[in-house]
């Protein structure tokens, strides 16, 4: 990733806005001498929300290009943006241990393929009495799940992308809600609860463009084929996303997947 496909993320995340509003805010009470740690939080749209309430807020990702994106966006004398890893961010960053009130990611945990040791290190980052929410991808997801009727399955089967597609591996790892709740536990957690919302058509797409744009941010599968092909890729993937999403009660398309909302507090 460059800073300028961080900068087109950050100018499409309307289901991660929508999946928050809907799923996470009426959960998540920041008081104002909360210290909040985001993991994995791209370009800052949440760790900038919260820090209006909360006394410190802390983002993390993993890529160099979107803290770049959210230091010129987001910034405020209570924020500090960091490149870090949740699965060893203890050993690069030992000073935050025990030191957060809450936790917060949206969207993120999917994509972690270790998340006993992940979610250990948001157990040992939380002080006595700290609280995580986390949102994060299910089983289904049509443009990034595993299953035969999703984008990853058409892409890596269709008769011009498949020879292109053999080595690539889908990166997203989802878990059910009970396999995520019982690693909460393991890793030190007694106070756990869970939500599973599906198939989420609360969360609009408004327009083409718009899809258009969550593809451009999401299909990995095009560093895999030349250059010169990967309009037409995109042009398909777009294509199967506008004939294959559905529809809801107003008329947009939506996104059929499972969000889930996991809740953990250290007693």
């Amino acid at each position: 990733m460059n800073s300028s496909e961080a900068s087109i993320y950050s100018e499409n995340r309307g289901i991660m806005e929508a999946g928050y509003r809907n799923y996470l805010h009426k959960h998540l009470a920041v008081k104002a001498n909360d210290k909040v740690l985001d993991f994995g939080c791209g370009t800052g749209d949440l760790v900038y929300r919260l820090s209006k309430e909360a006394k410190l807020v802390i983002g993390f990702d993993i890529s160099k290009e979107m803290i770049d994106v959210a230091k010129q966006k987001h910034q405020a004398a209570n924020i500090s943006y960091e490149t870090a890893d949740i699965s060893n961010c203890l050993e690069t960053h030992p000073n935050w241990k025990g030191e957060f009130s809450k936790i917060v990611s949206v969207y993120v945990l999917h994509w972690v393929k270790d998340k006993r040791q992940a979610l250990q290190n948001v157990y040992n980052c939380l002080s006595k009495g700290g609280e995580c929410f986390i949102l994060c991808g299910g089983t289904m997801n049509q443009m990034r799940g595993h299953n035969d009727d999703e984008l990853p399955y058409y892409l890596k089967n269709h008769i011009k992308w498949k020879r292109h597609l053999e080595g690539y591996e889908n990166k997203y790892y989802p878990l059910t809600l009970e396999e995520n709740t019982q690693l909460l536990k393991s890793v030190g957690f007694d106070d756990v609860k869970g939500h599973l919302h599906t198939p989420c058509e609360e969360l609009d797409i408004f327009s083409k463009d718009e899809l258009q744009g969550y593809v451009s941010t999401i299909i990995d599968q095009i560093k895999y084929v030349p250059e010169q092909y990967r309009s037409e890729m995109f042009e398909d993937a777009s294509e199967w996303c506008f004939k294959n999403f559905p529809v809801n009660n107003r008329g947009n398309k939506y996104l059929r997947h499972d969000t889930l909302f996991l809740w953990a507090k250290k007693n």
